[in-house]
């Protein structure tokens, strides 16, 4: 396994884009297809996800910024831009806190808004019940815990391809129509892998909102409403705006009918996205 899984597609300045927990960098592909005539997208899967080498260690937000930060170096790609959706978002936003002047412009797709539930169930489900009393085990055991964890769970089989009514159940849970891109990225989920635990416990104590609040790079916020989908979440992302809106932060806010997977929303500006990334440009010639 190589430290870093990428695909690149395209060709001009630098984006990275980071997936989602359970995602691979397939995820991005429609993105990555939008943009590739004016830029190289790199389409990373996430250390200890799909076929990215996971980190040993406690995670802190140093780390995941220290982990993009080594690739930029290592492939000389100079200040790039990132696009982000969750828990990749969290790792592109800490990038951008830590090491402000390799990033030109952030795009964040549903992540930054809101901190990380403290017993997650929307996410996880009945498991979201146990990830406090893991997450206080994780505190005294450490990676040592991960470890012992990871040889019941990781395995080698290979993921079955995704079924009709497991596509429609998802997208009728997200609010999404059904379309080609997303059963693609669904028929190859991320596995996890060495490491990978170390992300999700890293996540669940990362501050998001102090590393929104420490923002200097200028950043392009897409947010689910959530309105007609889920009336609790959407109550909290709206508290959530309001409160982030307090700060003045260098981020325009764009607000998108409909949950977490904004990318996807057939509606998604990518033309205003394309502007966005441009801006930097034309201002330099």
């Amino acid at each position: 396994m190589n430290r870093y899984h990428v695909e690149v597609l395209g060709s001009g300045p630098p984006i990275l884009f980071l997936p989602a927990g359970g995602f691979t960098g397939e995820e991005g592909r429609s993105l990555a297809e939008a943009l590739r005539d004016d830029y190289e997208v790199h389409l990373l899967d996430l250390p200890g996800f799909g076929r990215s080498e996971g980190i040993d260690r406690l995670v802190t937000s140093e780390q995941l910024a220290d982990w993009v930060n080594d690739y930029v170096v290592t492939h000389r790609l100079g200040p790039v831009h990132v696009m982000a959706h969750s828990l990749g978002g969290a790792v592109g936003l800490a990038f951008a806190t830590h090491f402000p002047k390799q990033v030109e412009r952030l795009v964040l797709l549903d992540q930054g808004h809101k901190a990380f539930p403290r017993v997650p169930l929307r996410e996880y489900g009945v498991f979201g019940l146990a990830v406090p009393l893991l997450s206080g085990f994780y505190h005294l055991f450490g990676p040592r815990l991960v470890r012992k964890i990871e040889t019941k769970i990781i395995s080698d089989k290979v993921s079955s391809p995704i079924q009709e009514e497991q596509l429609q159940t998802f997208c009728a849970q997200t609010g999404l129509l059904e379309r080609d891109e997303i059963r693609r990225a669904l028929d190859a989920p991320a596995k996890l892998g060495r490491g990978g635990l170390n992300l999700l416990f890293g996540f669940y104590h990362l501050d998001v909102p102090q590393l929104m609040r420490s923002l200097q790079v200028p950043t392009l916020l897409f947010y689910g409403d959530f309105v007609g989908l889920d009336d609790k979440e959407a109550r909290l992302t709206k508290s959530a705006i309001l409160d982030l809106q307090r700060h003045e932060l260098p981020i325009t806010y764009i607000r998108m009918t409909g949950g977490h997977f904004v990318h996807w929303n057939p509606a998604f500006p990518i033309e205003q996205v394309r502007q966005f990334l441009q801006t930097e440009k034309a201002s330099s010639l």
